[in-house]
């Protein structure tokens, strides 16, 4: 029997109606990838799971299967926005941890908010000297607004972009043309849940994408928005190209890399004229399934053999 990852997710963020297709189409496109390479793929929404801690150890329990019975991988997607759909998906994250299963997204030494928060990989990876945006948060409620000085001191007259703190895929991110707009954006932002972050709308040319593993490139993609656009994410509607952009990052991704001591991280960078800007990373999280042939099989013959070496407990392949 083949090892099995588990994708948990919060189908609460989605419209009812989607949540079938989402399902049946990570599942297909990770599946047709895994099992060649030896490794079964299910997805599982947060909703069914209830985690706990019993006869002093930690449980998963799925209906009537404990999940955490026998060693597996998973990746849990620990962004919501819904606060009670957020705070179960971080039980469910911290239960796995807390067992002798693999949790993927746990693929970097650190705290795991640098996973994930947007605001503090920019706050890190500036300090290790790398190019990032310009970016600062929105306080929360009633105190929204002390924003618009910090943007007009730090960030000029615009436009501007602003987006979740913790959230992935272009969802909840508005260009804005005018402080007026900002003003209006950052009074609606303040009602939602989550912090937001401003910053400046950078002309760029390609949104690309870098993949490490074990602290080396293995290659890259580059995500272009639809005409008349701003948001490059595939599920966005933006097309992908792959090309050798990444030499120019390289070095950069690496340093970061092996700072972070990453075994498996994706690395997002601005394509910009002036050179390449750092935007954010994720883990696990990285979709490469929309890569074209020979670089999908690449970067999934890195990718779920990282997975197979957790799973063994054997070192990284440095």
């Amino acid at each position: 029997m083949n090892p099995v990852i588990t994708w948990i997710y919060q189908s609460e963020d989605l419209d009812p109606a989607a949540v079938e297709a989402f399902e049946q189409g990570i599942t297909r496109r990770y599946s047709a990838l895994s099992r060649p390479r030896g490794l079964d793929f299910r997805v599982i929404s947060a909703t069914e799971l209830v985690p706990s801690c019993v006869g002093g150890r930690p449980v998963l329990r799925h209906g009537d299967e404990d999940l955490l019975e026998q060693r597996q991988c998973f990746v849990v997607e620990d962004m919501a926005t819904d606060p009670q759909g957020l705070q179960a998906l971080r039980a469910v994250y911290r239960t796995i941890e807390a067992s002798d299963s693999v949790l993927l997204n746990r693929s970097f030494t650190g705290p795991d908010y640098l996973e994930r928060d947007k605001l503090a990989q920019l706050q890190h990876a500036a300090g290790l000297g790398i190019r990032t945006a310009d970016t600062v948060a929105v306080p929360p409620g009633r105190y929204a607004r002390r924003v618009l000085d910090e943007v007009r001191r730090g960030l000029g007259d615009g436009p501007y972009i602003v987006k979740p703190r913790e959230l992935t895929g272009g969802y909840g991110v508005l260009r804005v043309d005018s402080e007026q707009q900002l003003g209006a954006v950052v009074d609606l932002v303040a009602q939602a849940v989550g912090g937001y972050l401003v910053q400046p709308l950078i002309p760029h040319h390609g949104d690309m994408r870098v993949y490490l593993a074990d602290g080396e490139v293995v290659s890259s993609m580059t995500r272009r928005p639809r005409p008349g656009g701003y948001l490059a994410s595939v599920s966005q509607g933006g097309s992908v190209d792959v090309n050798r952009d990444h030499d120019l990052v390289a070095d950069q991704c690496v340093r970061l890399a092996r700072e972070l001591r990453a075994e498996w991280i994706c690395v997002d960078w601005l394509m910009t004229d002036s050179g390449p800007v750092l935007n954010e990373w994720s883990t696990a999280h990285g979709g490469f399934t929309v890569m074209p042939e020979p670089e999908l099989g690449k970067v999934a013959d890195a990718f779920f053999g990282w997975i197979t070496r957790r799973f063994e407990g054997k070192p990284a392949a440095r």
